[in-house]
């Protein structure tokens, strides 16, 4: 899974995990964060890479939500390693 997000276009968390969903191809994604660290541990397989330019905007639209969702991320590539999931973040 290969996916870049503009936070400048991201109006709310359930917007993040909208893109998540259609990137990955799991309709039955759950939406959440927890669903979040299962889907990039377990589910989608290997190698994920996460884009988010314009992360200041998303930070400043979704909040402490997104330290969570790059939280969570940042958990997945700790699991799994830098070569099965990579976050890159943008201002």
């Amino acid at each position: 899974m290969d996916l870049t997000i503009d936070g400048a276009t991201i109006p709310d968390e359930a917007a993040f995990h909208a893109l998540i969903r259609e990137a990955s191809g799991v309709d039955w994604y759950g939406g959440s964060l927890d669903a979040l660290f299962d889907l990039l541990v377990a589910v989608v397989a290997p190698p994920i890479r996460l884009h988010i330019v314009n992360a200041a905007a998303a930070r400043a639209t979704i909040g402490a939500r997104f330290d969570r969702i790059v939280t969570v991320i940042m958990d997945a590539v700790a699991e799994r390693g830098t070569a099965a999931v990579a976050l890159h973040l943008e201002s």
